[in-house]
């Protein structure tokens, strides 16, 4: 992943701004900070084991080439990550975060990367400015996507969570928040880049696909009460190899109309995800809904999922039903080969979908807590729904309903 200006700056900054910071702590007020409150190191990390039951085709996390299923019957990669963090107080009003995680890749390796590198000014209470590279702020986990143990379920939802498949911000957002009916609201706004692995349903390549642009979030909070609601529109730039690329190229020869009508080459994309959630001491429910359009082959796409449970004591145990479905073909051609691989093209990305799952939650102690689930998965007729690495004794007209076991240890330290 290519390393953008604003994460190069961040970077820079926390360098250059750090013995800038602790020289003017000491000069100011030595006595007031001293290192272990203006330096934080913490981490997190998950020990997942899955086990899915189909041999034709993988259970495989949003842009993981390949999980349990038809590559190994268990697996240890769907949900296992490692992650560490340095939060550092450089001036009263000027913090800096380095995230460094480590966790299976579209790449198919282990590779730790810079998942957060950014600077925040506060310039009030109200107002703040961020620059560098954060997570992305389209769903309600925006700022805790990574580290399971502070969600309720063992990953996020694939039916929503890979409507919009991006994850690492590289930009700038700006933020405000203000007291509204006994909670509180915030707004953030901002753009940037994000660069990130989609993976081919079938070949389990992964080709890199790219967002620029901007989005609006506004976000409430009040008691056990959490509300979001999100808008992002981008710019997306995709160049898929192998049996992908080569029927683009040839739709383009067929007609070239369809062809720059397909061609993801700078393309408009527009995502909207609205989200609810109540925390209480015994109930927890929880409900997100996300749409994307597209101006190119991608097609278009949405996802709800309801997730309610109850605690007794340490443990919660939940149901979430979840489901994805896609927006048909968008791009028509009147010669009827290219019409053909139109068709083809979009029935390849047919993820509709539907799955129940039944967990539970157990916190051991204060920093780990041991989760289980098992999840019934249901593609639609005519698709492989969100599963990978396709066999060639798949059934897209019959697919069997399959199941995933999950056992994961989350942790923070």
């Amino acid at each position: 992943m290519p390393t953008t200006v604003c994460l190069r700056f961040a970077c820079l900054a926390v360098a250059l701004l750090g013995p800038i910071g602790h020289a003017a702590a000491q000069d100011e007020s030595a006595a007031q900070a001293g290192f272990g409150e203006r330096f934080r190191v913490s981490g997190f990390g998950t020990a997942g084991f899955s086990a899915y039951s189909s041999e034709v085709a993988d259970y495989v996390g949003t842009q993981q080439p390949d999980g349990p299923g038809r590559t190994g019957e268990t697996s240890g990669s769907l949900d296992s990550n490692l992650g560490v963090q340095l939060d550092a107080q450089i001036l009263p009003q000027l913090s800096a975060t380095l995230q460094v995680l480590s966790e299976y890749l579209p790449e198919g390796n282990w590779d730790p990367r810079v998942s957060v590198g950014s600077l925040r000014w506060e310039a009030s209470d109200q107002l703040a400015l961020r620059v560098g590279r954060f997570q992305s702020s389209t769903f309600l986990a925006t700022d805790y996507r990574y580290v399971r143990f502070a969600n309720a379920w063992p990953r996020p939802p694939r039916e929503v969570y890979g409507v919009q498949p991006t994850t690492r911000l590289d930009g700038a957002d700006l933020s405000w928040q203000m007291p509204l009916r006994d909670g509180r609201l915030m707004i953030r706004a901002g753009g940037g880049e994000v660069t990130s692995g989609a993976v081919a349903s079938t070949a389990g390549a992964s080709d890199e696909i790219v967002y620029r642009g901007g989005f609006l979030r506004a976000q409430w909070e009040a008691g056990s009460w959490l509300a979001s609601a999100s808008l992002a529109h981008n710019r997306v730039t995709f160049a898929p190899s192998g049996v992908v690329g080569q029927a683009l190229q040839l739709l383009a020869k067929l007609d070239p109309a369809a062809g720059e009508a397909a061609i993801v080459d700078d393309k408009p994309n527009t995502a909207l995800a609205l989200g609810l959630a109540y925390d209480s001491e015994t109930w927890f429910v929880q409900a997100e809904w996300a749409r994307a359009w597209n101006d190119s082959i991608l097609i278009d796409r949405s996802g709800a999922y309801l997730q309610a449970g109850h605690r007794f004591g340490r443990a919660l145990p939940y149901l979430m039903l979840a489901e994805r479905w896609t927006h048909g073909q968008k791009i028509r051609s009147g010669i009827p080969a290219a019409e053909a691989l139109l068709r083809v093209l979009y029935r390849n990305q047919h993820s509709d979908q539907r799955s129940a799952t039944l967990g539970v939650n157990v916190e051991l102690f204060d920093r780990a807590m041991l989760k289980g689930a098992i999840e019934w998965v249901r593609p639609a007729s005519g698709g492989t729904g969100l599963q990978g690495n396709i066999g060639p004794g798949y059934s897209r007209e019959s697919p069997k309903s399959e199941r995933l076991f999950t056992l994961n240890l989350d942790f923070v330290f």
